[in-house]
């Protein structure tokens, strides 16, 4: 498990805000992957980054009170704060679904209903030998514009990587969990096939 306490965190209530944005919408991706796919280790990033995101928001506290130094300026700070809590509820959130994983209950199917249903989906999408995928980075093929498709997390062999960023490289035999719409999670997946050679705007 990590040690937040020896983590940097961003050193502005701006920075730290978009920090806290970011962890919460990872924590609520990877919850619904867990249930969706019923993996566990998924589960347990969700509650380490809930960890963090408790972290971030002591700091920004800490940031806040100190930054106030008007009733003006205090009145603007109250307002980041109740933006703050909505997102410590919205990870906390994620951390019960995660719990319910890791504790083996049995969901109501219409949980699981309810996710697939949605606008944006979490999608499985497996990268075979011959896609155009392999071989580059996620920044090369900027798969969020391309594709309509964002990754949360990689599967490589037994090995997990959440949240990978630009530099990540696929592999053959990688497992992508992505979001993005049904026809959009479609299309990568094709692609991954190696049914579809271009991509986008190629």
């Amino acid at each position: 498990m990590e040690e937040w306490d020896e983590i940097e965190v961003p050193r502005n209530v701006k920075d730290i805000f978009i920090e806290m944005k970011n962890t919460a919408e990872l924590m609520v991706d990877l919850a619904y992957s867990s249930i969706l796919f019923n993996e566990e280790e998924m589960a347990e990033e969700v509650l380490e980054l809930e960890e963090y995101l408790d972290l971030l928001n002591y700091h920004l506290m800490v940031h806040a009170v100190l930054a106030a130094r008007s009733p003006k300026e205090a009145e603007q700070i109250t307002s980041i704060l109740h933006m703050a809590h909505a997102i410590d509820d919205m990870s906390n959130a994620a951390a019960d679904l995660a719990k319910m994983v890791l504790e083996g209950v049995e969901l109501h199917p219409v949980i699981t209903e309810a996710i697939l249903g949605s606008e944006e989906i979490i999608g499985k999408i497996y990268v075979s030998a011959d896609s155009i995928l392999v071989g580059k980075t996620l920044e090369e093929l900027d798969l969020a514009t391309n594709t309509g498709v964002w990754i949360v997390a990689v599967r490589r062999g037994k090995r997990w990587i959440f949240d990978p960023d630009g530099d990540f490289k696929i592999f053959p035999g990688d497992i992508l969990i992505g979001r993005g719409t049904n026809t959009s999670i479609d299309y990568l997946k094709e692609i991954a096939r190696g049914n579809i050679k271009v991509m986008g705007n190629e």
